[in-house]
């Protein structure tokens, strides 16, 4: 059985083809709802309710056995955040209502169904022909409630306010009636807290009923379920001091408050206040008087404008006492009475009290100018202790940026809020201070704590210092960790590391480490606050030297250049032996030298230096970065991953680290996760297109080919003097077997990149790829002789110079030489296998070389295990000539099938996850 429409999902979420014209969920096999049909069939002659109900009864609706209770549900009309409503059938009446129950996923939320109860409760004590009436309340086979009501079969205000825009004696008529509803409310005790237009509904003849008592108050008691900051209300319609969570001053002003908005809205055919968002609204109804109606509506007349504004001023003993006042204002208007909201204005009372009272008013003169001296005095004194007190508040303020989930990259609200929550209430029980949080623009925040984006927080928050805040899932539990950062400094103030064991409250564990009394403490002065720390290499002018002019060195791509980089970084070393930022970048540079020559010793000499940096100081970010990108490198990438995020935490918020987690989840095949960490690094990358060359690698492996073309072309375009963005689309083309197309793209500039140590390789692999063996061949034959590693310098489609000769050698027909080549070449494979047993490169390499050798078991044992890693380039494994021996295996074919489909549910989660994203 099918339940389009009765689900708990979004309504996004529900296929468009279960929908009819008008938008709303087909229940009908006519492929129509209810409304649609009857207006069909009916061709559009009058019916009133009693006969509605009965075309209702007649008509044949599937999924008859789906029920709740009592009732038969027919569709779904609309849903919210805490539940969905139905039309429904009352089977032993066969009467059409609507039907309201809690959504299935609230069904452990105390506080969502105490809400429920109460809005059926509050609505069910009240008969009056203008408040929706509740026919029934019950519960389902598993516990959950709802209830029934009458179906307004006139559909909601919200649908129809821009109809009265223009008559405004229907909405003053329309206000009238409402306002008579919810007196009839207040005066039994029950204030409704949530008036809009969404929540006036309309029966068939337009005559309202007030709806949706979930956010009720009863004024006789003491309690208050609403009063969190998540239900308070809807944002353009709630009174001031409701928005501030003033709980003293939430009677029943704020319901008068509510339709003065509603009435302004129908004279205008807008809200009061506009903006950007919620709070910006909440922020101008709080901060400023409403907007006057005839500025947004000249021709409404100027008494509903003195109505309008005596609703919504936002004192509330200044708006009418009771919604019956308003109601009567409203109906003399109508009876072209004059109103009471515009009495004698009070200082003209006074002069006329003081002229038929001279010697009295002389005397309360005399009296007040005492009164008024003595008062000067106390606030004078009030004003100093409150200069005194912001100061402190000044002093200890702080503001918490959105916490990141270093697992998927994305910000934690809910675990932010907590934290917020946490912090404002245990430092206020300290002393004076002041907890914001930031709402953070998607192009500001990288959650890393970048120096940018603190700054840029500081600002909106107007705060003294920044908390950055960052979690992720360890084998015994979660690890959070904040990091204090100072206005005007680089260096974070003070690091926390937080374990929390599976199943304790984080709250717990920051009391227990007493985070919220240090934090104090050092905003206050009493805990020292460190000086701005130095790497010894910036102490002495010889250190600093030799480093300045090998980080000069370090992105250069030429042997020479790479073996004077390393030259520097050891000067640096020799000059300030205790510096950890130098051997950070000498591990750097061995790892730059390797990549050009793929030669073991400097993979030794890098570990050496990455672990003496990181003896000397443990928690160094640069010791761990270092050895984020060795481990990366040889490929260690879960070493890597937790050294990549160790930095993060411990402050280096530099792009360079984003940028490597990034590639290891590329390596790790998660292209998808790969996306949002690039993205991050772009944010703050020193230059443009810094990282578009390797993003468009990951677009790649998704085979999303216009966005790595486009990533390619950027890079190209703003790094002219680097070869990546040029061989990105020759690649591309590659993948399409365009092999004439991309020979003649990349001979367009092979000689101004001739220099770099991928050209003749990727020159090599088109050839190779094209089959034409001689060129290619000679191309390998050259690489491998100036490179006996033959590994090193290949960038696209995991290739050694060996393999390759001996596929090579074998189609020739020289089994001696390629048997010996393909030896070489597994050997080489097989050793380094050892090293890193979960390599992906490796295991392909490994299973190319076993097909070479016709081993199809062996081959498809290592392609299946490189898969497994996180190998997803299927792209390549389908043209390349290494596994010509397999092309026709059902088997091999079955394998890359099941790739391709692995790639494409990836690209459908990066689509979610990045759903805007442009290059």
């Amino acid at each position: 059985m099918q339940f389009s429409g009765l689900t708990d999902f979004p309504n996004n979420w529900i296929d468009a083809s279960n929908q009819c014209r008008c938008g709303s969920v087909v229940r009908l096999r006519s492929g129509l709802c209810v409304s649609c049909l009857l207006e069909d069939t009916l061709q559009g002659e009058h019916l009133d309710e009693v006969a509605f109900d009965l075309e209702l009864v007649a008509i044949d609706i599937p999924d008859r056995d789906w029920r709740l209770g009592n009732y038969q549900i027919l569709e779904e009309i609309a849903r919210g955040g805490m539940g969905v409503i139905y039309r429904a059938r009352h089977l032993p009446s066969q009467r059409i209502v609507a039907l309201k129950r809690v959504l299935t996923y609230h069904s452990d939320s105390q506080e969502t169904l105490a809400r429920f109860q109460r809005e059926a409760q509050a609505a069910a004590s009240l008969e009056h022909s203008n408040i929706l009436p509740i026919y029934d309340v019950g519960a389902t086979d598993d516990g959950l409630p709802y209830f029934s009501m009458k179906l307004a079969a006139g559909g909601s205000l919200q649908n129809v306010k821009d109809q009265f825009c223009d008559q405004p004696r229907c909405s003053a008529d329309l206000i009238s009636k409402i306002a008579r509803a919810i007196d009839f409310a207040h005066r039994h005790g029950v204030v409704h807290r949530d008036l809009k237009p969404g929540n006036i509904l309309l029966d068939a003849h337009g005559e309202p009923m007030v709806g949706d008592f979930g956010l009720a108050k009863w004024l006789d008691k003491g309690g208050d379920l609403t009063c969190t900051l998540t239900v308070f209300g809807t944002p353009g319609y709630i009174a001031p001091e409701q928005a501030q969570g003033i709980r003293a001053k939430q009677e029943p002003g704020v319901d008068i408050y509510s339709l003065g908005a509603i009435f302004f809205e129908l004279l205008s055919g807008r809200p009061p206040f506009l903006g950007e968002h919620a709070i910006d609204v909440i922020r101008q109804a709080t901060d400023k008087p409403a907007p006057k109606l005839r500025s947004v509506a000249p021709g409404a007349p100027r008494d509903l404008e003195t109505i309008c504004s005596r609703c919504l001023d936002r004192n509330p003993a200044s708006r009418y006492e009771s919604a019956a006042d308003l109601a009567a204002d409203v109906e003399r208007w109508l009876d072209d009475r004059p109103i009471v909201a515009r009495p004698l204005s009070p200082p003209a009372r006074l002069w006329r009290w003081a002229r038929r009272n001279r010697a009295f008013s002389a005397a309360i003169c005399a009296s007040s100018i005492l009164a008024f001296t003595a008062v000067a005095w106390q606030i004078d004194s009030w004003r100093l202790d409150q200069r005194v007190r912001n100061e402190q508040i000044a002093s200890h303020s702080v503001v918490i940026l959105p916490i990141l989930n270093l697992d998927e990259a994305i910000p934690e609200p809910e675990l932010t809020f907590v934290v917020t929550n946490f912090f404002r209430a245990r430092m206020a029980a300290v002393g004076p201070a002041r907890v914001a949080d930031w709402v953070a623009p998607p192009s500001k925040w990288t959650g890393a704590g970048s120096s940018a984006e603190v700054r840029s927080a500081l600002v909106d928050a107007n705060c003294r210092a920044a908390l950055v805040g960052m979690v992720r899932q360890i084998p015994q539990g979660s690890r959070v960790s904040f990091r204090l950062v100072e206005k005007d400094r680089t260096e974070p103030v003070q690091n926390w590391t937080i374990d929390v064991p599976e199943g304790r409250d984080l709250t717990q564990s920051l009391v227990a480490q007493d985070i919220s009394g240090s934090l104090y403490r050092m905003l206050d002065g009493s805990t020292k606050i460190p000086t701005q720390r130095l790497d010894p290499v910036f102490n002495d002018a010889t250190a600093r030297g030799f480093f300045n002019a090998g980080r000069a060195l370090l992105d250069r791509r030429t042997i020479p250049d790479a073996d004077h980089a390393i030259n520097c970084f050891q000067g640096a070393v020799r000059a300030a032996p205790r510096s950890v930022l130098a051997r950070s970048y000498l591990t750097m540079s061995y790892l730059g030298r390797n990549f050009l020559t793929a030669d073991p010793k400097y993979i030794e000499r890098a570990y050496e230096a990455a672990n003496e940096a990181l003896e000397i100081s443990p928690n160094d970010p640069s010791a761990h970065s270092a050895l984020c990108m060795l481990d990366t490198c040889v490929g260690h990438f879960d070493e890597a991953l937790e050294h990549g995020l160790s930095a993060l935490e411990n402050g280096d918020s530099s792009e360079r680290v984003c940028g490597q987690i990034a590639f290891i989840w590329e390596e790790l095949g998660r292209p998808d996760k790969a996306i949002q960490w690039f993205n991050k690094a772009k944010m703050t990358e020193p230059q443009p297109a810094d990282y578009d060359a390797i993003l468009g690698d990951a677009w790649m492996l998704l085979a999303q080919d216009d966005k790595a073309r486009d990533a390619y072309q950027a890079s190209a375009n703003f790094r002219p003097d680097l070869p990546e963005g040029w061989l990105g689309l020759c690649h591309l083309e590659l993948l399409h077997g365009n092999f004439k197309q991309a020979r003649l793209l990349f001979q367009q500039r092979a000689g101004e990149y001739s220099a770099f140590h991928t050209t003749k390789p990727f020159q090599a692999q088109i050839e190779f790829f094209a089959r034409n063996y001689p060129e290619a061949e000679r191309l390998y034959a050259e690489i491998l002789a100036a490179d006996p590693h033959g590994v090193g310098a290949q960038q696209y489609g995991a290739i050694s110079s060996a393999a390759a000769l001996a596929k090579l050698k074998s189609v020739q027909g020289d089994s001696a030489n390629a048997q010996q080549l393909l030896k070489k070449s597994t050997l080489a494979d097989q050793a380094e296998l050892e090293k890193s047993p979960r390599y992906p490169e490796v295991l392909y390499r490994l299973a190319a070389d076993e097909a070479i050798a016709g081993n199809v078991s062996a081959a498809l044992t290592h392609l299946k295990a490189s898969i497994a890693a996180g190998f997803i380039d299927y792209r390549s494994a389908k043209i390349d000539p290494r596994f010509d021996s397999l092309a026709a295996n059902p088997e091999f074919q079955q394998i890359l099938s099941q790739l391709s489909t692995h790639v494409a549910n990836l690209r459908e989660r990066s689509k979610s996850v990045n759903p805007t994203t442009q290059h």
